[in-house]
């Protein structure tokens, strides 16, 4: 790490006031960490945490504006958020690890002082997880706070790590911080930020928010199509491309509908000129509404949409809240994993499969594919997911999403399952022996 050297002069004489009286010298400051030091991370990724320092004076006051000198070893390099302190007096930077393995070493530079980070690069090798295994996922999300909701997955064999995931940070609940983002995979189990690009992949609105990405590859083609929804007064579905993953086109708009009445869009393309995609009204009232049902739209371009037609798919008191529809090859058929919603409800409590033939006569699988409590993190809530079943295997990698609601606020994580195929489409059961109990708050904002 190259050595900086900061050297201070400071004058000893006194600097008197008009009166003669000598004036107070201005409290000098220091620098110390606040977060990130001490992380183990992956090669070419960024750290999970911040890396974040305070300013504070000798009365422990925040010294805001103060300027920050960040850098790296060889091994890696440090993207500054805050180039000055802001009014808390702290200052951030995210720190992306290189791809040599072993120790490395971040600073800071400011008020004269030198902080140094340190971190661990390690190559993290992947595993499938045994079957019928639900495991935790992490993810660097750009805000650090590893929260994530809204995944939906595409797979791309052409890349070595062909499996991406797009998904949106939620941390405590905070709509702000809803936006598309891209993770990509060796098998699905380890995700990282692909190599060049910058998450969020669209910019924040100045009011409103994002939310439900829906990713979509052209296998003919080869490129990538992302769908999502901003809430901004309506719900509108906006559409960016990408040719390589990296650099994406502005977002136009497709689709829109009264406020609550477009949610969790999902496209699949069929073939040139043969689009579909299903989402789900929720009726005016959203959450408090009593009900919520599947619609369908086509197009012939991906772009211009028709008229939506109303679907059925609802049983036990239970009606669609969030989809992802993905045509089955090997099987001829569609498959709809949603969650599904209570009457006047949104802390959804459960996962079910549906099965199609023609992507408008839905049959759903009673029995529950995931339930809140199932694990710890989805404690009161199970969410939107996505899944993925290889033509011609035997099982089914599903990527969950769900909250906890602890200390007051909800927090929102990722997980991963591989089932096999019959274990999935195992005969209905009887759901009136399963009760969902309310969870500890409901949703007022729901993502």
């Amino acid at each position: 790490m190259r050595a900086w050297v900061l050297i201070v002069a400071v004058s000893a004489a006194v600097v008197l006031s008009g009166c003669g009286e000598p004036l107070e010298p201005a409290p000098t400051a220091h620098a110390f960490i606040r977060a990130g030091d001490r992380q183990i991370g992956a090669t070419n990724q960024p750290l999970p945490i911040l890396l974040e320092i305070a300013v504070r004076d000798q009365r422990g006051r925040p010294v805001a504006g103060a300027p920050v000198r960040w850098g790296s070893d060889a091994n890696g390099r440090v993207e500054p958020i805050d180039p000055n302190t802001d009014r808390a007096g702290n200052a951030s930077a995210r720190w992306v690890l290189g791809a040599t393995t072993g120790p490395a070493e971040a600073y800071a530079v400011a008020a004269g002082d030198s902080i140094a980070f340190h971190a661990e690069a390690r190559v993290l090798e992947e595993a499938k997880p045994p079957l019928g295994v639900i495991a935790p996922l992490g993810f660097a999300t750009f805000d650090g706070s590893g929260e994530v909701v809204h995944p939906d997955f595409a797979l791309v064999p052409e890349r070595s790590a062909g499996r991406l995931l797009a998904l949106t940070p939620y941390p405590n609940g905070n709509a702000a911080y809803e936006l598309p983002s891209l993770f990509e995979s060796a098998i699905g189990v380890t995700w990282r930020v692909p190599a060049g690009v910058v998450n969020p992949l669209v910019p924040a609105p100045a009011f409103g928010h994002l939310s439900d990405p829906d990713l979509v590859r052209r296998p003919d083609v080869g490129d990538l199509w992302l769908y999502y929804r901003a809430v901004i007064g309506d719900n509108t579905v906006l559409l960016t491309r990408s040719s390589d993953g990296v650099s994406w086109s502005a977002p136009r708009a497709v689709v829109r509908a009264p406020n609550h009445e477009l949610l969790s869009p999902s496209v699949v393309y069929r073939g040139p000129g043969d689009w579909l995609m299903w989402s789900v009204n929720g009726e005016a009232a959203g959450c408090s509404a009593s009900r919520s049902w599947l619609e369908l739209r086509r197009s012939v371009d991906g772009e211009a949409w028709g008229a939506p037609v109303r679907l059925r798919l609802e049983h036990d008191g239970l009606t669609p809240w969030h989809v992802d529809v993905q045509w089955i090859p090997d099987r001829s058929e569609y498959w709809a994993l949603y969650n599904a919603k209570q009457p006047g409800s949104c802390t959804t409590p459960a996962l079910f499969l549906a099965t199609s033939p023609n992507g408008t006569d839905w049959t759903p699988i009673r029995r529950p594919v995931l339930v809140k409590g199932a694990l710890p993190i989805f404690e009161h809530i199970v969410y939107r997911s996505t899944f993925h079943h290889e033509p011609g295997s035997s099982d089914v990698w599903l990527w969950y999403s769900g909250a906890r609601f602890a200390t007051g606020r909800w927090v929102w994580r990722g997980a991963v399952e591989r089932r096999l195929v019959g274990d999935l489409l195992a005969p209905a059961s009887d759901l009136r022996t399963l009760r969902f109990v309310p969870p500890p708050s409901e949703l007022i904002d729901w993502p």
